[in-house]
């Protein structure tokens, strides 16, 4: 049968480092990218921090991976 068993939301968003630095290189912008990601943490303490912060910081120019670490530290500090 197929899995149902959830993914944890940091390790997905760090699985998503590699894919994340290749666009970043051919010249896609951070907040193309993390828009897409602000759900993740839905209903986990500090999701909210989690959208803030991207929201603020990924669509700035030579935003990268170090962003998103960043916003994984205010939700694991919450976790």
């Amino acid at each position: 049968g197929a899995d149902t068993t959830d993914a944890d939301p940091v390790t997905v968003v760090r699985a998503m480092y590699p894919y994340i630095e290749r666009e970043l290189s051919q010249g896609a912008y951070l907040g193309h990218i993390t828009r897409h990601m602000l759900g993740l943490f839905q209903g986990i303490p500090g999701a909210r921090q989690w959208r803030r912060y991207l929201s603020e910081n990924a669509h700035k120019a030579g935003a990268d991976v170090a962003v998103l670490e960043q916003a994984l530290k205010l939700v694991a500090d919450k976790r």
